[in-house]
């Protein structure tokens, strides 16, 4: 059997800038979702750092021993990386679980500037479970995992549902008090994605106060939209908002 290890972070520093940007990736994914992202973002003249949450690439069993507040704490160790570094202007981005994160960061710290993707305002025990149902077969197929043992794994997801219930209740808070955002969003999502991605976006949209906000549908895009179809357009409207909005 193929040992897997926990991807790395990414920190590439731009010294020249003044602005970092933290970029966030979704539940069951990796720093890879974001990667190229960051790389362009970087070229653009930004600073970027890319957060692996503990976890996220590593084996069923080894995965469900972390969850939200793991992750929320891994933005926030990168936030506070990020300021200690002198980095005195930070923003964030982030596409699904990252986009709650970002959102969440967003509420808490001093965030300069938001870009989220694919963001869920709620998600339910059976979406959840899913999404770890696929992670759990992706995983046991590139470590070379029999049926038998894929699914023994699969019938230790039901373990996990106080986590998942934790999750729901993290985005029900980030949703109320979506109020306490006070920098510019841009907010996206994909039109090949499920339908209630694009009503989270519109959601999230009317509920933030401040005036700079702007609403992005992406006619190729699915959920994770830093990949396939429709990745450069959604790489030029975020660059381009970042750039709009920061001085590199």
């Amino acid at each position: 059997m193929i040992n897997v290890k926990q991807p790395d972070s990414i920190f590439l520093e731009n010294k020249s800038s003044e602005h970092a940007i933290i970029l966030l990736h979704s539940f069951t994914g990796t720093v890879r979702d974001v990667k190229l992202l960051a790389t362009k973002l970087h070229k653009a003249g930004f600073t970027c750092y890319v957060p692996a949450y503990k976890g996220h690439g590593l084996m069923l069993d080894q995965f469900m021993k972390y969850g939200t507040d793991d992750w929320w704490q891994d933005a926030l160790t990168a936030y506070r990386y990020l300021t200690e570094q002198g980095y005195n202007k930070v923003s964030v981005c982030g596409v699904s679980l990252g986009g709650l994160l970002s959102l969440k960061l967003a509420e808490k710290e001093d965030i300069e500037a938001i870009a989220i993707m694919s963001t869920p305002y709620k998600k339910s025990d059976a979406g959840l479970a899913h999404r770890l149902n696929n992670y759990c077969q992706r995983m046991g197929q590139v470590v070379g995992l029999d049926d038998t043992q894929i699914s023994k794994q699969l019938d230790s997801i039901e373990t996990y549902n106080d986590e998942l219930n934790k999750f729901q209740l993290m985005v029900e808070d980030i949703m109320n008090h979506l109020d306490r955002i006070t920098a510019p969003i841009t907010i996206n999502y994909g039109l090949q994605d499920d339908p209630d991605y694009r009503t989270s976006a519109h959601y999230i949209h009317d509920h933030i106060n401040h005036d700079t906000k702007y609403l992005n549908g992406f006619t190729d895009s699915k959920h994770l939209m830093t990949h396939g179809s429709g990745r450069e357009a959604v790489e030029q409207e975020i660059i381009a908002f970042f750039e709009d909005h920061l001085d590199v």
